[in-house]
């Protein structure tokens, strides 16, 4: 699916920021899964420096 497939959303709805976006511009802490308890693996998502995919958790 392509974003230019969905539907126009309707001119009076609040605009939607993803919390992904937020997240990358340091606005929002970046998501760690409860399964990932290895303490240098959780800095290294919190810092930025490792990404992980939604479907393993790191999604919203």
């Amino acid at each position: 699916m392509n974003i230019l497939d969905l539907p126009p959303a309707p001119e009076d709805s609040d605009p939607v920021i993803l919390p992904g976006l937020l997240s990358g511009l340091g606005i929002l802490p970046r998501r760690v899964p409860a399964w990932i308890t290895d303490p240098d693996l959780i800095a290294s998502i919190k810092a930025g420096l490792m990404d992980l995919p939604d479907d393993l958790g790191g999604g919203h």
